[in-house]
Formats: structure tokens, C-alpha cells, sequence
């Protein structure tokens, strides 16, 4: 009787813990998908004033330079970004 009531709890823990990883994953997908949101929306932003300040596109320039990959790069030089 006392293996079969500690299977049954085993059973219950081991279930618990896929809820957990799935509540977890979860989050991070919707964790995610806002940090996709907000970079949109601050990128949006960004690029809409800067097309109208320049001083403001030569202070976002200066940060470009972090940009490392390649593609990226000559993506943002094809749309007038000094680098």
C-alpha cells in the first residue's frame, strides 16, 4: 500500500514538472514576443525622427557601428545609414 501512494505521488510530481517547463516555455515565447513588439515599435520611432533630424540620424549612426553582421550592414548602408 505505502509503494503504491508513493508511485502515485511520483506520478504527480513527474506531471507537475512537464506543467512547469510548459508554463515556462510559455513565458519565454511570450516574453519574446513583447521584446520583438517593443523593438519594432522603438525602431519605428527611431527611424521616423531621424528621417526628419539630422543630427539625430548622425547620433543613431554612432551607435551602428555594433552592428557586426554583414548583411545587416549593407542592409542599412543600402538605406542611408552612414557607417
Amino acid at each position: 500500500m505505502n509503494k503504491d501512494r508513493i508511485e502515485i505521488l511520483r506520478k504527480k510530481i513527474e506531471a507537475a514538472k512537464a506543467v512547469l517547463a510548459q508554463e515556462t516555455v510559455r513565458q519565454q515565447k511570450v516574453k519574446a514576443k513583447l521584446q520583438a513588439r517593443e523593438f519594432l515599435a522603438v525602431g519605428a520611432a527611431v527611424c521616423a525622427y531621424a528621417s526628419r533630424s539630422p543630427e539625430f540620424k548622425a547620433t543613431v549612426s554612432e551607435a551602428l557601428p555594433v552592428v557586426t553582421d554583414d548583411k545587416t550592414r549593407q542592409f542599412l548602408v543600402s538605406r542611408g545609414w552612414p557607417l
